[in-house]
């Protein structure tokens, strides 16, 4: 049986998905009139909002040059997009901190419809570049294809590797962490 091509986006995408996902089930059930949740739902915000960043970062430095140089459109506008949208739900948030406890839930809740819009963005985003990799399988060869994942994987650290794999683990298939966890082993072996 010849092994799956290889697939830029299924795995990572499984992962912001779980993780936004969560979120927003956490912000839901959060009480904005209580400073500690409050607290704890800023904290996790900022950790997801840089883990978007750092995902559109990857994307862009790594997968983008290799969509154009095939003649298709990249996402860096989709990215600026979504990077404003970040910044503005961050904003929001900051600005319910400072609120008087009494004005917090209902500042809250039009957080909490503000945070889900901008998931249905993202998410179909999302969808848009995984539609785009059966173009990559026809233009590009299995070479072309390792060789962009091969310097993905050299450009980070060890321990952003690592921490990668935490999160992206839980939302994946059996298969699938074990492919994720043998392309690890195997790239670390290389080092």
């Amino acid at each position: 049986m010849k092994p799956a091509r290889i697939d830029f986006y299924t795995k990572v995408h499984k992962g912001l998905r779980a993780a936004l996902f969560d979120f927003s089930r956490r912000a839901a059930a959060t009480d904005f009139s209580e400073e500690r949740a409050l607290g704890a739902l800023r904290s996790d915000l900022q950790s997801l909002l840089a883990r978007l960043s750092t995902h559109a970062r990857h994307e862009a430095a790594f997968i983008h040059p290799l969509i154009t140089a095939k003649g298709a459109h990249a996402f860096d506008d989709d990215h600026l997009t979504l990077e404003a949208e970040q910044d503005a739900l961050n904003a929001l948030l900051e600005c319910i901190a400072r609120s008087d406890a009494r004005e917090r839930r209902q500042q809250g809740q039009a957080f909490y419809r503000a945070l889900n819009v901008f998931i249905a963005r993202y998410l179909q985003h999302l969808a848009r570049e995984e539609e785009l990799m059966p173009l990559l399988w026809e233009r590009c060869s299995d070479e072309e294809l390792g060789a962009v994942m091969a310097r993905f994987g050299a450009s980070r650290p060890v321990a952003e590797a690592l921490a990668d794999i935490g999160w992206m683990l839980p939302a994946l298939s059996a298969p699938e962490q074990a492919e994720l966890i043998g392309g690890l082993s195997a790239a670390l072996t290389r080092r």
